[in-house]
């Protein structure tokens, strides 16, 4: 039987909970993290394929998140093509993992 690598395993089924960048828009408004976005993806990502996502939680006194505004605005990256993968992290708390 071959082996196999557990890192190189990791590569091919995607690892969701390290990426190549992490962009952290806590404790932004939607729209100061929708311009951060889009400054982000204003340049080719010749440096990483892949980018972890994360904003501030749900949470009792937090009123509405980052989820959806953020969500639509990759949804639509995916669906021109510039994201080939993208998942939620709600069991990480809360986030996005890309790969491009």
């Amino acid at each position: 039987m071959p082996h196999f690598d557990i890192d190189e395993a990791m590569r091919y089924a995607g690892d969701k909970h390290s990426a190549d960048a992490v962009l952290d828009l806590s404790d932004m408004g939607a729209e100061e993290a929708i311009r951060t976005l889009e400054e982000a993806f204003a340049e080719p990502s010749e440096y990483f394929r892949s980018l972890i996502v994360r904003f501030t939680p749900a949470g009792p006194q937090t009123g509405e998140t980052l989820f959806l505004p953020v969500g639509r605005y990759l949804l639509e990256k995916k669906k021109a093509g510039e994201i080939s993968r993208l998942e939620n992290l709600l069991e990480l708390g809360a986030g996005f993992y890309i790969e491009f």
